[in-house]
């Protein structure tokens, strides 16, 4: 996977208060059922609320998420206006650029699962068509594109990196989720033959 040769974005903070949201409660039960260092969000009326770059499931908490209200695009990187007390997720700029091209969509997990990346041409999902450097504009740019084309894909691989799920809430990315795992596992299973 190509990498990202330094930060992507810069941040800046409106307010240091951790957002407020009874969603919070919700993205962060999410967290800690998907595991690893996986990026979940919600739509709010100023933006919305992402969990805290490099932050594990087991230690996120309330006051780890950050809402983010604006994204410039300036002459170096792009800058990220957000309120909250830790720097955002590494994908904000993924996130941000699907909420723009997809405004029924409220929710949104990105998560690295080798094995549905491994699966992923069987499951029949869509993929970006290049590989680009996780947390990059190139890449968030990538996926509005290929979210432009597929827009009633409700899952869809960020080629070499994650699966992206959305929802209109969290409760509904959750299942879809579940559910792609369990049509993975069933998939994987050896289809029994029958003897004549």
């Amino acid at each position: 996977m190509p990498e990202n040769s330094g930060v992507a974005f810069s941040s800046i903070f409106l307010d240091k208060t951790p957002p407020v949201d009874v969603r919070i409660d919700e993205m962060l039960q999410w967290a800690k059922k998907l595991g690893s260092h996986d990026n979940l969000s919600f739509r709010t009326k100023m933006g919305f609320v992402i969990n805290g770059s490099n932050i594990s499931p087991e230690s996120l908490t309330r006051d780890m998420v950050v809402e983010v209200r604006g994204v410039v695009f300036g002459l170096n990187r792009p800058s990220i206006y957000a309120k909250g007390q830790v720097m955002p997720a590494a994908e904000t700029l993924l996130h941000s650029d699907i909420y723009e091209v997809l405004p029924e969509i409220n929710a949104i997990f990105c998560v690295r699962a080798a094995n549905i990346l491994e699966a992923a041409v069987k499951l029949g999902l869509p993929a970006t068509g290049i590989e680009r450097p996780a947390g990059s504009a190139e890449l968030a740019q990538e996926a509005a594109t290929l979210m432009k084309s597929n827009k009633s894909a409700g899952i869809f691989i960020l080629k070499n990196f994650g699966v992206v799920i959305i929802g209109v809430n969290l409760a509904e990315a959750g299942k879809a989720w579940e559910d792609l795992q369990q049509k993975n596992r069933s998939s994987a299973k050896p289809k029994s033959v029958k003897k004549k």
